[in-house]
């Protein structure tokens, strides 16, 4: 009775969401009025009103963290698209080459990761899946290939669900994002010839193989290598622009010069490609500044420090990449004269997409806290340990997907499980650091999947009566990615 109560706070999210059908904010709302019922009326879970606030008070502290960036992630992302910017780059890349196996992998290994790791929240699809229904591509195709595009959400609104994952089992960042990109460098393979496979057939796999590799081996590298040594908040930004740019150097090569001089030609009117990209560059250049320069580091670290010891949290404002996003964003409006009306209307938007977003994300992270504060954690941690044993290996992998499924975020899905999964690990004697990697690697990549998202990308391109076959072939898709980490988990884990 008491494991059914413990699994009650996210069983509940299940039927709000498939069986009430309501939408994640609510479902994240009622989930956290179940779990408050549980603990002030169940003696075995009794929390006192003390505590309860406690826990939520972390939440919504925690969900800052996230909060703080993906504002400011969103509102760049708005200045930039009213102002012809995203259609600037994606007109760019249709005129750079007619190729669509080459246009193919320009978008989902170059631009739309580019845009979902500095924005985040989906945003990398909604650019990307307007863009192949103007090169031509059929409508459900166009649907594949920009979920695809979001192959590496660990790193989206520069890895804020990854540092939530960290920060929640105080895992080094460095070590969470280098474990994650070694988890995911079999992913970027598999949705690299997914991605030819889905335009062409296995007949475009074959004939794009060596473009594909070098393209595979540069994203998932330069990933891992940024991630490791210079900053995981980062990572995705860096990758995609490398990506971007060996790219445009393949497609280059690829077309004779005197057709691609005069696609140069055609776009001279244009603004040219690095004043575009350059609030990406400039955002980027601030960040490594802030990580590489010691004197600087410390001196962001100092000063405007959200510090609550009581709530074991310290946040360094001027650190964040948050604040360099915010000052990105004045970058942009400065250097694009962005007029007052377009820069109200960006923040209005903003804030109608954000506000659902920190609402949800703090419901969750509460009703994780609460959990762990009633004990629900350790109990469910002892019953999986006794009911799968060793074999948890295998569960934890799709514990995430769930959890990333379920939410449509990283940061949800690692709010909501990954304190349980590493508690877990520890209580069967499990390397928990393999186990808490694999939760954020599927978790990331099975958000892809989520209903909200779905929908979404079914009338985006116009095709709401085969939303029920976007869905099988989406969550096929991402069943091999999470399948992958299975699979390395376990040979992980027995060489760890």
């Amino acid at each position: 009775m008491e494991v059914l109560l413990a699994l009650c706070p996210i069983l509940s999210i299940f039927v709000f969401l498939f069986i009430w059908k309501q939408t994640s904010l609510r479902s994240s709302v009622l989930a956290y009025v179940v779990t408050l019922a549980i603990v002030c009326f169940y003696p075995s879970f009794s929390l006192q009103v003390g505590s309860i606030a406690h826990a939520t008070v972390k939440g919504a502290l925690i969900c800052f963290i996230v909060g703080y960036v993906l504002f400011f992630g969103i509102l760049l992302f708005h200045l930039m698209n009213k102002m012809g910017s995203i259609a600037s780059i994606a007109s760019f890349v249709s005129h750079a080459t007619s190729d669509r196996l080459l246009q193919t992998l320009l978008l989902c290994f170059g631009l739309c990761p580019l845009i979902e790791s500095a924005s985040g929240f989906g945003i990398g699809f909604m650019v990307a899946a307007p863009i192949f229904l103007a090169l031509g591509y059929p409508p459900l195709q166009a649907a594949l290939l920009s979920f695809i595009g979001l192959l590496a959400s660990s790193w989206g609104a520069l890895a804020t669900g990854t540092i939530i994952g960290s920060q929640l089992i105080e895992m080094p960042l460095a070590k969470m994002g280098a474990g994650t990109a070694v988890l995911s460098t079999p992913i970027f393979a598999y949705f690299m010839i997914a991605a030819l496979y889905i335009v062409g057939g296995w007949g475009a796999v074959k004939q794009k193989r060596k473009e594909g590799v070098v393209f595979f081996l540069l994203f998932s590298a330069s990933i891992f290598l940024f991630s490791k040594y210079v900053s995981v908040e980062l990572a995705g930004v860096l990758a995609s622009i490398l990506t971007t740019a060996c790219g445009l150097a393949i497609v280059k090569k690829a077309v004779k010069q005197e057709a691609y001089s005069q696609h140069a030609a055609a776009l001279g009117e244009r603004e040219s490609i690095f004043k575009i990209l350059s609030p990406y560059l400039f955002l980027t250049v601030c960040i490594l500044i802030s990580r590489l320069m010691p004197s600087l580091q410390d001196v962001f670290q100092s000063y405007a420090v959200l510090d609550l010891p009581s709530y074991s949290y310290k946040l360094a404002l001027l650190y964040s990449p948050g604040f360099w996003l915010a000052i990105t964003c004045i970058f942009t409006i400065v250097l694009f004269r962005i007029p007052v009306s377009i820069i109200k209307e960006s923040f209005h938007q903003t804030i109608k997409q954000w506000i659902p977003f920190a609402i949800t994300t703090t419901m969750f992270i509460a009703v994780s806290e609460i959990m762990g504060a009633a004990g629900m954690h350790q109990l469910l941690a002892r019953f999986a340990g006794e009911a799968f044993g060793s074999w948890f290996i295998i569960v934890a992998p799709f514990i995430g997907a769930i959890g990333g499924f379920l939410t449509g975020s990283n940061a949800g899905s690692n709010a909501m499980f990954m304190k349980l999964q590493m508690q877990t690990a520890q209580h069967i004697g499990l390397p928990w650091e393999a186990i808490t990697m694999s939760q954020n690697a599927s978790s990331s990549v099975s958000t892809i999947a989520c209903p909200s998202r779905i929908t979404l990308g079914a009338y985006l391109c116009k095709i709401p009566f085969r939303e029920n076959e976007l869905l099988q072939k989406t969550t096929l898709l991402v069943l091999g990615a999470v399948l992958l980490v299975v699979i390395e988990t376990g040979i992980w884990s027995f060489f760890w």
